[in-house]
């Protein structure tokens, strides 16, 4: 298992989790993303943070165990993520980015929103978990989410 922490300055209420290959990263939300909490395509992910805007403290784990959700996570969402050809990747928003290279496979990646910082920025773990099945689930939901449905597996691609 490695960790390792990054920051990120969050805009739109949106951390995105991509393939650095694609050409337009980011997704498009419809209304049934952001009530779900995220938005996801092949090769992209963007999870709705608990805040519009600001500086995110973004734990990384990579692990092929499991590893359990932090008891303090406000919100979890777990969805499959390939990493594939060079293994680039890119942890970003709308403003910042950082990129990352992590071993090509198939993981599950889980999202834990954790409470905001006594400074007032936000925090988030990514656990890459190794697998090859991988599930689409809301683990942990709190307030904001409205999960009616099913949840809405595909999403198109936003034109920046």
């Amino acid at each position: 298992m490695s960790e390792t922490t990054l920051k990120v300055d969050v805009t739109y209420s949106q951390l995105a989790v991509f393939l650095s290959s694609l050409q337009n990263p980011f997704n498009d939300w419809t209304s049934k993303h952001v009530d779900q909490g995220f938005a996801w395509r092949q090769g992209s992910v963007s999870f709705r943070t608990l805040i519009e805007s600001g500086q995110h403290y973004i734990e990384l784990v990579l692990t092929h165990g499991s590893v359990p959700i932090l008891y303090e996570a406000i919100r979890v969402i777990e969805v499959p993520f390939d990493i594939c050809d060079d293994g680039a990747i890119e942890i970003a928003s709308i403003a910042d980015t950082v990129r990352l290279s992590l071993p090509c496979g198939k993981y599950s990646l889980r999202c834990e929103l954790l409470p905001l910082r006594s400074d007032g920025c936000g925090q988030v773990r990514l656990v890459f978990s190794g697998c090859q099945v991988a599930e689409f689930k809301i683990v942990r939901a709190d307030k904001e989410l409205v999960l009616e449905g099913e949840l809405l597996k595909h999403a198109e691609a936003a034109m920046i």
